[in-house]
């Protein structure tokens, strides 16, 4: 963790808050306006994981949506969604509606959304719904140690978590509307990277503010020097209040602009999201 620690002064964020500001007005923006079209809605969609995490939730209602979102997107010859995200307790419920599809069975674990909880229930959440047959499980860091700068405390808990989810997809959330500044989000990005996550996340969307264009940039930004430095590629997940097409669009563009094309397909790009699904349908028939 030593190594970690130092490595994290390796990397540069200074001078970023004015980069970001120029880019997402300027050339970010006008590469949105020409991305927008069917093959970018088409690739949203393959990219979306659709996620359902009400209390009202239960493994028929469960299945059947599943059933009406795929028969949706095949009579429409659409290409089918990344994965379906649920609560751990309906992971096989989840993977026997998906039966037959390419698309993945996601959970929230970990104790999500705070991860508020205790290290040992943290990994028996995790490992339960992967033995249920959960395929990829979405994690939440510590946001408190993260903003109290407890660096160690929180890699060595990624840690734990990454063996506890070990073969699967373990995507991080960083709640990036808690950490609000450009440090706490390009740190946790790092942290959560080196602590072996597939993919960084924005959001629980269970806070007043989810994901941002300014807090995607900046993640992007770490994903990037990440990969430059380790040759590891780690994916992005955005998520919360992501409802209409080209707030879709825009992320995906922030993405391809800072990562590249490589990063613009399923294994490394999610959009977590639900009523997004229906609006990129709507958008593909138009």
């Amino acid at each position: 963790m030593e190594k970690v620690l130092d490595l994290l002064d390796a990397y540069h964020h200074a001078n970023l808050e004015d980069v970001i500001e120029f880019e997402l007005s300027g050339v970010i923006e006008k590469e949105s306006v020409a991305a927008y079209g069917r093959e970018s809605f088409e690739l949203c969609l393959s990219c979306v994981d659709y996620t359902s995490l009400n209390a009202t939730d239960t493994g028929a209602s469960l299945a059947a949506k599943i059933a009406a979102t795929r028969a949706k997107l095949k009579k429409n010859g659409l290409p089918e969604v990344a994965s379906v995200c649920v609560y751990p307790c309906f992971a096989g419920a989840a993977r026997r509606a998906l039966s037959g599809s390419s698309i993945r069975t996601a959970v929230v674990g970990g104790g999500f959304p705070s991860a508020c909880t205790f290290p040992e229930v943290k990994r028996l959440e995790c490992e339960r719904a992967i033995a249920a047959g959960a395929e990829e499980v979405d994690v939440v860091i510590a946001v408190g140690e993260v903003l109290a700068k407890n660096y160690r405390q929180v890699y060595e808990d990624l840690l734990a978590l990454r063996e506890a989810c070990a073969g699967v997809v373990m995507k991080v959330i960083i709640e990036t509307g808690e950490l609000k500044e450009i440090e706490p989000i390009f740190n946790a990005t790092l942290v959560s990277a080196y602590a072996g996550a597939d993919f960084v996340k924005t959001s629980t969307g269970k806070v007043p503010v989810s994901a941002t264009p300014e807090a995607v940039y900046v993640m992007c930004e770490a994903l990037r020097q990440f990969h430059a430095r380790t040759g590891r590629e780690v994916g992005i997940k955005v998520s919360g209040g992501i409802t209409k097409p080209e707030n879709a669009i825009s992320y995906l563009t922030i993405v391809r602009h800072k990562l590249g094309e490589e990063w613009l397909a399923p294994r490394l790009f999610r959009v977590g999201a639900s009523q997004l699904l229906d609006n990129l349908v709507k958008a593909c028939k138009a």
